[in-house]
């Protein structure tokens, strides 16, 4: 998909009918970035939303998630006032996008009237008209809705569409450690997998195997029907333990947005805003210090093997020091082999021939040697053993400090958390302390958000530790229901169903794991190859690797390989996050450039100027089409002019207000943009 134009009649801000013709790669001109530039509060969210709007008929944006239905209002206010006054009649708002795709032109158009009625505005649907044209200049009108959707799905599906389009909140929410973060990488995998049938399969599997293993767990007895039990309560419980995620994740989601909306109340009071940047900080790391402590935890659990060995070092070196003490008296391995010495004994002759009496000193000689002396047998497994605990000491040294080095990372990370808490304890008791009445009553009800949210957190981290134990479980009782299976010779028609069903639903999820897996690694060699070329000298020295881990959260690891999300800066976030959807779009477009527009809605907040630079500089050749939304804080002559050394600038529309709830769009050449921006702030 290239869009060519956008077309706005009476749409938010925009009174009137406006347009904007976006910058693409025609005929070989390579200018493929168009600018879109303006205040806050000028409408640049309301271009995206417009272009939402028109391709999927949708009022709400992703930040949209606690604004009343009520507030959501498309037809621009003003003109409904003015119409209110003048003749009571509905005002026609439409958004019009033409765009193309694999060589055929469209033309969607889509619209909505709009009215106050005593003060209540009131928005009612109205047409939706698409125009598809041909290379052979042959037009196709088509007006039945859902026949535009499913076209427009085929196109653009809607699952993805959110990583092509996307704005400033989701860049900073991305790298959030919380279950909105973990729900919105998982969504945009999925999506990107398209696996909805495959996973429709697996519970249709899924089914039909339960009701089998019920039917045959009714007809066995013995050890094999014990099996079949154990296998259903298993499933029984990690169904409901699932069920039990699903609705705790919904609540978690709800404690979110209920937070996000309390902050967005206290940063309306100005007095208190500087305390509530700092918690915001400070919560941040609270999440990423958690984080990593659960690594380590999860690295410990890996060396629990080679330190057990420390448990038994005492014993370890007394019995390689006998066995070492024996080797260097040279009783292992014996001089002389015992099975021969018994011979000698046994014929009371001498390898040379000579008779030996009983009664003789030479006789007694060989009896001594003979004491001396071990089995062929219990020798090499005296040596074996020699070499082994030979090994194990020598890594003694190696495990204790690989000990101690993670015990003292987590005591360090562990401290950190504490030391955060008790900071997050000062602000939030000086907020709670703030002279404004409201601020405190919102202070309180945000500390009992907090604390409903940490408390159905940890219950979701116990259930997920309860259900890997349970699938673990499950797999050993798989195997051993199988070779039951075969010793008891269990071949009836039922029994053979019901194999066959659990073999289908093990190898769908195993398909399922391994796809996912594989998609997730992709996904983070991908971003991290991006984020490499997006960061500045300095944090290459320092961060390495972009990883998705099982639960869907997005880490990023240092030089040593150990998770650093913690400790990096807010615009370190930002790339990191710009680099996972560019990631993500890349491999929904199955290409290195892919054929859709990428709009960035403020991207640049925290970003420091090189990373601004490497930015501008790489974006435009990472897709056909890049729609830049900015305000003047983020896009100055400085940042204009690394654009426009690219030579990919082609468009610039600036933003400008006519009175209240009214935007202008101007078109200015791009070559004469620096007349409106501001000059440099940083070097």
């Amino acid at each position: 998909m290239i869009l060519s134009k956008l077309t706005m009649k009476n749409f938010r801000q925009f009174r009137g009918t406006q347009h904007i013709e976006f910058a693409y790669d025609l005929g070989g001109n390579g200018k493929n970035v168009t600018v879109i530039f303006g205040e806050n509060g000028r409408g640049k969210t309301s271009i995206f939303r417009a272009i939402m709007f028109c391709l999927y008929a949708e009022h709400r944006l992703s930040q949209d998630s606690r604004v009343d239905e009520k507030e959501l209002y498309l037809v621009n206010y003003p003109e409904m006032e003015r119409a209110a006054c003048d003749n009571k009649k509905p005002v026609d708002c439409f958004v019009e996008l033409e765009f193309s795709h694999k060589g055929t032109n469209y033309t969607l158009r889509r619209s909505i009237l709009g009215m106050l009625d005593e003060g209540e505005v009131i928005q009612q649907p109205g047409d939706v008209l698409l125009v598809q044209r041909t290379k052979d200049g042959n037009a196709i009108t088509m007006r039945n809705p859902n026949e535009i959707d499913k076209i427009i799905n085929d196109i653009l599906d809607r699952g993805i569409r959110e990583y092509f389009l996307f704005d400033g909140e989701k860049i900073e929410r991305l790298t959030r450690a919380s279950s909105e973060q973990r729900k919105e990488i998982s969504r945009g995998l999925r999506n990107l997998l398209n696996i909805d049938t495959l996973e429709t399969a697996i519970k249709a599997t899924g089914r039909l195997k339960r009701t089998l293993d019920a039917e045959l767990e009714r007809r066995s007895t013995g050890e094999f029907g014990r099996l079949i039990k154990q296998l259903r309560e298993n499933e029984d419980r990690r169904t409901e333990l699932e069920e039990k995620i699903t609705r705790l994740e919904k609540e978690i989601d709800l404690a979110e947005q209920e937070k996000r909306r309390v902050d967005k109340e206290l940063d309306k009071i100005r007095e208190i805003r500087d305390l509530l940047d700092a918690r915001d900080n400070l919560e941040a790391r609270e999440n990423d210090l958690g984080n990593q402590a659960k690594s380590l935890l999860l690295d410990m659990g890996t060396r629990t093997g080679k330190a057990s060995l420390l448990l038994v070092k005492k014993s370890i070196n007394r019995v390689f020091d006998h066995v070492d003490q024996r080797k260097q008296n040279r009783e292992i391995p014996s001089e002389i082999r015992k099975d021969l010495i018994e011979r000698i004994l046994s014929e009371k002759k001498c390898i040379c021939g000579r008779e030996i009496s009983t009664e003789s000193e030479a006789f007694s000689h060989i009896i001594r040697w003979k004491n001396r002396t071990t089995d062929v047998a219990t020798e090499d497994s005296m040596l074996n053993l020699w070499r082994c605990l030979s090994n194990v000491k020598s890594h003694f040294g190696d495990v204790v400090m690989n000990i101690e080095t993670i015990l003292q990372r987590y005591a360090l990370v562990k401290n950190d958390i504490e030391t955060t808490r008790k900071k997050l304890k000062d602000i939030n008791n000086k907020i709670a302390s703030s002279e404004r009445a409201d601020a405190a009553k919102l202070e309180k009800h945000r500390q009992n958000i907090e604390s409903k949210r940490i408390k159905l957190e940890t219950e979701y981290s116990k259930i997920k530790e309860e259900l890997a134990i349970l699938k673990e479980e499950y797999t050993k009782l798989s195997h051993q229901r199988e070779e039951k299976e075969r010793e008891e010779g269990i071949k009836n028609e039922l029994s053979k169903r019901a194999t066959l069903a659990l073999r289908t639903y093990d190898a769908l999820e195993s398909v399922h794991n391994e796809f996912t897996q594989e998609i997730k690694k992709v996904i983070g060699e991908s971003a991290t190859g991006l984020f490499q070329e997006l960061i500045d000298k300095e944090s290459q020295k320092t961060l390495s690797q972009i990883v998705v881990d099982d639960d869907y959260s997005l880490q990023i690891l240092d030089r040593g390989g150990r998770p650093f999300l913690a400790n990096i800066s807010a615009g370190q976030r930002q790339i990191m996050s710009i680099a996972f959807i560019v990631a993500l779009a890349k491999a929904a477009a199955k290409g290195e450039m892919f054929e859709m527009p990428l709009f960035m809605d403020t991207p640049f907040g925290r970003l420091s100027y090189e990373h601004r630079k490497n930015l501008l500089q790489s974006i435009p050749g990472f897709a056909s089409q890049w729609i830049l939304l900015a305000t003047d804080t983020e896009f100055r002559k400085q940042e204009a002019e690394l654009l426009k050394q690219g030579r990919q600038w082609g468009k610039f529309y600036l933003l400008k207000g006519q009175g209240a709830g009214t935007t202008l769009i101007n078109e200015l050449d791009v070559a004469n943009v620096f007349t409106v921006l501001r000059e440099d702030m940083e070097g």
